[in-house]
């Protein structure tokens, strides 16, 4: 059980590194702020919004690349079809042309 919970922590742990480290760009932005100390402060604050946009960039790739691996995958399946089909007319090709040629 122990070993479960453990694996999946460290299966997220740079969730949990980047995670912590945003609170932590946050929470100094807003003593920044407090403090008047705003050019610090709006430096904290564009690292946090670069952290962010750095995000949901490689999420965004992550998700676009699933869904090529994903149309790569159909493409395959459809290619498997065609070849079984073609496959299958011309078995019925060449039994109507030996039909054909047994009727005359």
């Amino acid at each position: 059980m122990i070993k479960k919970v453990l694996k999946g922590i460290w299966d997220i742990r740079w969730v949990i590194i980047i995670l912590f480290m945003m609170i932590s760009f946050i929470t100094s932005t807003i003593q920044d702020f407090i403090s008047k100390d705003y050019d610090s402060g709006f430096n904290n604050l564009m690292i946090v919004l670069l952290t962010i946009d750095v995000l949901l960039l490689s999420w965004s790739r992550a998700k676009a690349e699933k869904l090529i691996n994903l149309q790569d995958e159909i493409i395959n399946s459809q290619d498997d079809l065609i070849a079984k089909q073609s496959k299958w007319i011309n078995q019925v090709t060449k039994s109507a042309k030996e039909s054909d040629e047994e009727v005359k």
